[in-house]
């Protein structure tokens, strides 16, 4: 599973980020963390290990030992940024074969709900400059963190 998979978006994370609209908020030798800069949730990102994992069924070594701290940081550095009560984290795989969760910071009446869907139906997109700050603000959250 260290090969990166020849059509994969996110052993070549270029790709995802051009098409997601996504910027860098931290990443080390292991992991990456992009937010997405568009859409109804600011601060809504995605973790990936850098190596190519399909499936979080496939997690295995340093990626293994190191997924809870990693998650715990990140999505308390995304709480805290977008002023959220929580952080959801999501992981489909139906598209992108790359390991990825989605990771979600949500407070009562936002556009996330439970239930059937993830986004109220017709939910705005949230402005530019919403995301971009939620962005920074997550970005400066990691800083020095390592794992």
């Amino acid at each position: 599973m260290t090969a990166p998979a020849d059509n994969c978006m996110l052993c070549v994370p270029a790709i995802a980020d051009e098409q997601f609209r996504r910027v860098r908020l931290w990443e080390d030798e292991l992991w990456r963390l992009s937010a997405v800069l568009q859409g109804p949730v600011p601060g809504f990102a995605h973790l990936e290990p850098k190596r190519h994992i399909p499936f979080i069924t496939d997690l295995d070594g340093p990626e293994a030992a190191t997924f809870g701290p990693v998650l715990a940081r990140v999505t308390r550095a995304l709480r805290d940024a977008a002023g959220a009560e929580k952080t959801y984290a999501y992981v489909f795989g139906d598209r992108v074969p790359h390991l990825h969760l989605n990771l979600a910071p949500h407070r009562d009446g936002d556009a996330l709900r439970g239930g059937p869907g993830l986004l109220e139906p017709g939910a705005e997109p949230a402005p530019p400059e919403v995301h971009e700050r939620v962005a920074v603000a997550a970005r400066d959250a990691m800083v020095g963190f390592s794992t």
